[in-house]
C-alpha cells in the first residue's frame, strides 16, 4: 500500500486549477467615493498583518504565539562569526535577501514615524515597535571589518548549488518547515552567507544592499529614539558605516564580480537598476535620524539624480523625494511627486482592473497598490494644508485600494479576514508545520523532498493552518484569480508584500479616528493549540498574564500593553520519539557534504522575481519521465 498511495501522489497535477472572478461589482474609479465612515475593521486587519510576521519570525521566539512556529536558525552565523539567526524569511522559503528585507525593515519603521499615534491608540504600537526592533537586531550584525577588509553581508541562505556540475535548487527544493531545514534541506547543504567586501585592493561594495540597509537602520532610529534611545544610538552608528562602506565601495551587485551561485541567483531573482535611489533613501533617512546637514546635501543630491515611478524594494525614488519635500517644501520635488500621483489617479496612466485596483504588475499586484496606497496617506498629510481637494484625492485613492483588498471586490486578499479569505496560500510552513509533517504518514518525516513538493504545489487541500494577515500577490488584470499553490505569481506572500500595507492601514486608523475602532486581539483566532502535535514533547501553550487583552479575550487591565507570555518549553523539542537529530556534520558554510534520499532533486525550478519580474515552473523532463513511469506502474498492478 505505500508504494501505491505515493505513486499516488503523482495523480495530484492533473487536478485543474480553479480560476476565480470575484462577484464584486465592476466600478467606475473616476466616481468613487470615499466612505464617510469606515467600511472594515482595520484594526483587525493591522493586528493579523502583524501577526503574519511570527510565520517569518527567524531565530529564537520569545514564545510561540503560532504553535506550528518555534525556534528555528538559532545556530545561524556567518564566516567571520555574525549572529545572522534573526530577522524573518522572505517568502515561502528561508532565504534572507539583502535588498527585500532592508526594504521590509525600513518600511515598518516608516509606518510608525507616520501614523504610530494611530497604532498607540488602538492597541498596535508596542508590537510594531518590537517588529521594527527585531529586523533592526539583524542588521546590526551583518557587517563586520578585520585586516583592512571590511564586509556586508548581502544574502544569508543557498538558494540554489551547483551538484555534480549540473544547478538544482537547495532552499528552493525544500518543502518543509523551517524549523528542520538543516535536518533535511536538498543535498545536505547548509546556509551560507554571500558577502560584500571593501578593501585597498577589491571592490565588491554593492552599493545598493549598503544603501538599503542603511536606510533601514536610520529609519528604525527615528521610530524608536522615543522607546529606546540607546538602541536608536547604535542604529544610527551602525547606518552610518554601512552608508560610508556603500559609498566607498560603489558598485551595483548586478556587476559581474559578484559571480558566485549566490550572487547570481540573487541579481537573477532581484537585479538592480541602479542605486542612486536607495542612496537617496538612506542619505534622507539619515538627514532625519541626526540632522546632519552633509546628509541633507547628499539627499537633494541623490534624489535630483533618481527616477520617480514605482514604489517598491527595488525602486524608492518616490519615497525619498516625499520625506525630502516635508523637509525643504522644493516646488521642483513637489510637481515630480505630483506627476507621479497624477499618473495613479483616475485617468492617469497606470491601468486599473474592471474592480478599481491599479495595477503596475501582475506579480504582486497588490503588493504595488498597497505600497501606493501608503504613500499617498503619507503624501495627503504633507500637503493638506496648502492643497485640502489634492489631499482628499489621495486619501480617496488610498481607500479605494486598501478597500479593494479586504473586500470592496468581492472577496478578500488577506489570509483570516474578511469573506473568502485565501486558502492555499504558497507558503510551505503553514501546510508542512513543523508538529505536523508531512502530511502522509507513509512518508518518512523529512524525506523525498521531490515527492513532498509535488503534494504541496499540486494538492488542493487547504494550507492546515490559517495564515493570519498574509496579503497574497493578487489578481490577474481582469481581477481574475488562481486559488492554488502552483500558481504562486497570485498565492504566494511574502515579508515586504505587508509592509506598506501595514502603513496603509494605520494611515486609514488615523483618518477615520482611533476612537471609531475598538481593539483587536488573538480572541477567537485559531493559531494552531488545538492541533494534537501542538503540546508534543512537553511542550505547552503560552501562558498570559491576567488583563492581557491583545493576545487573550480578556478585558483590558490598566496597562493593556501586551507582555511577553511564560512558556515553559524546549526550543525546537522534537514532534515524535523517532525523529532523527541534525547531521552533525552538516556544514555552516554551505558546501555538498553527501547526497542521500533526502537529496532528490524536484521536478521543478523556481525563478522568483520581483518588481515585475516574472517567476516561472521549468519542469525537469526526468521528473516528469518518473511520473509517468508511476502512474504506469499503478495502472499495471
Amino acid at each position: 500500500m505505500r508504494s501505491r498511495l505515493i505513486i499516488f501522489s503523482a495523480l495530484l497535477p492533473i487536478v485543474p486549477a480553479q480560476v476565480i472572478t470575484p462577484p464584486g461589482p465592476i466600478v467606475d474609479s473616476a466616481s468613487y467615493t470615499a466612505p464617510a465612515t469606515a467600511k472594515y475593521n482595520y484594526v483587525d486587519a493591522l493586528h493579523k498583518s502583524f501577526l503574519f510576521y511570527w510565520a517569518q519570525r527567524s531565530g529564537t521566539q520569545p514564545y510561540d504565539r503560532l504553535a506550528w512556529r518555534t525556534s528555528s536558525c538559532q545556530d545561524c552565523k556567518g564566516d567571520y562569526g555574525e549572529d545572522l539567526s534573526g530577522g524573518w524569511y522572505e517568502a515561502a522559503n528561508t532565504m534572507k535577501w539583502g535588498g527585500p528585507f532592508g526594504f521590509t525593515v525600513m518600511q515598518l519603521a516608516w509606518n510608525v514615524v507616520e501614523f504610530g499615534d494611530a497604532m498607540k491608540a488602538v492597541g498596535e504600537y508596542e508590537e510594531a515597535v518590537a517588529w521594527i526592533k527585531h529586523g533592526a537586531d539583524y542588521l546590526l550584525s551583518v557587517y563586520s571589518t578585520s585586516g583592512g577588509e571590511e564586509r556586508l553581508v548581502g544574502v544569508y541562505g543557498v538558494s540554489a548549488a551547483v551538484v555534480n556540475g549540473k544547478t538544482e535548487d537547495v532552499d528552493f527544493g525544500y518543502f518543509g518547515p523551517p524549523e528542520e531545514y538543516t535536518q533535511w534541506a536538498p543535498f545536505k547543504y547548509g546556509r551560507k552567507a554571500f558577502y560584500c567586501v571593501g578593501s585597498a585592493s577589491v571592490n565588491k561594495g554593492c552599493t545598493d544592499i549598503a544603501a538599503d540597509y542603511a536606510a533601514a537602520l536610520a529609519a528604525a532610529a527615528v521610530a524608536l529614539r522615543a522607546v529606546d534611545a540607546a538602541f536608536a544610538d547604535r542604529c544610527v552608528a551602525m547606518a552610518k558605516t554601512i552608508y560610508n562602506f556603500g559609498t566607498k565601495y560603489q558598485k551595483s551587485y548586478q556587476d559581474p564580480v559578484f559571480s558566485d551561485i549566490g550572487w547570481t541567483n540573487y541579481k537573477e531573482w532581484y537585479p538592480s537598476t541602479g542605486y542612486s535611489d536607495e542612496l537617496a533613501l538612506a542619505s534622507t533617512w539619515l538627514y532625519l535620524a541626526t540632522r546632519d546637514q552633509t546628509f541633507l546635501t547628499q539627499s537633494q543630491t541623490y534624489t535630483t539624480q533618481t527616477d520617480i515611478t514605482e514604489y517598491s524594494w527595488a525602486d524608492k525614488g518616490i519615497a525619498a523625494a516625499i520625506l525630502l519635500h516635508r523637509e525643504t517644501k522644493n516646488s521642483t520635488l513637489l510637481s515630480r511627486i505630483d506627476g507621479y500621483f497624477k499618473n495613479l489617479l483616475p485617468g492617469g496612466s497606470i491601468p486599473r482592473t474592471p474592480r478599481g485596483l491599479v495595477y503596475l504588475y501582475k506579480w504582486g499586484s497588490l503588493r504595488y497598490a498597497a505600497n501606493a496606497a501608503f504613500l499617498a496617506l503619507t503624501h495627503a498629510k504633507n500637503v493638506g494644508g496648502s492643497d485640502a481637494g489634492g489631499a482628499a484625492r489621495l486619501k480617496t485613492f488610498a481607500m479605494q485600494q486598501i478597500n479593494y483588498m479586504l473586500g470592496d471586490c468581492g472577496r478578500s486578499w488577506l489570509g483570516g479576514f474578511g469573506v473568502d479569505s485565501p486558502k492555499l496560500p504558497y507558503h510551505k510552513g503553514s501546510y508542512n508545520s513543523f508538529i505536523d509533517y508531512p502530511m502522509f504518514d507513509i512518508m518518512k518525516r523529512g524525506q523525498d523532498n521531490a515527492a513532498i513538493g509535488t503534494d504541496f504545489l499540486y494538492s488542493r487541500t487547504p494550507n492546515r493552518f490559517v495564515l493570519y494577515g498574509a496579503l497574497v500577490g493578487g489578481p490577474n488584470q481582469d481581477d481574475t484569480y488562481v486559488d492554488n499553490r502552483e500558481d504562486y505569481v497570485f498565492t504566494e506572500v511574502t515579508q515586504d508584500y505587508n509592509a506598506a500595507f501595514s502603513g496603509a492601514l494605520a494611515g486609514l486608523i488615523e483618518h477615520y479616528g482611533p476612537a471609531n475602532f475598538g481593539r483587536a486581539s488573538d480572541c477567537g483566532l485559531d493559531l494552531g493549540w488545538n492541533h494534537p502535535g501542538a503540546i508534543a514533547g512537553g511542550r505547552s501553550k503560552p501562558v498570559y498574564a491576567s488583563g492581557d487583552c491583545y493576545h487573550t479575550c480578556d478585558a483590558c487591565s490598566s496597562s493593556a500593553s501586551p507582555q511577553v507570555p511564560q512558556q515553559p518549553q524546549q526550543p525546537n523539542q522534537p514532534v515524535n520519539p523517532g525523529q532523527s537529530k541534525p547531521d552533525s556534520t552538516l556544514a555552516s558554510s554551505g558546501g555538498p557534504l553527501s547526497i542521500n534520499t533526502n537529496g532528490v532533486s524536484s521536478p521543478w525550478t523556481e525563478d522568483k522575481k520581483s518588481s515585475g519580474m516574472g517567476k516561472s515552473l521549468a519542469y525537469n523532463l526526468v521528473g516528469v519521465l518518473a511520473l509517468t513511469i508511476g502512474l504506469m506502474m499503478w495502472f499495471a498492478m
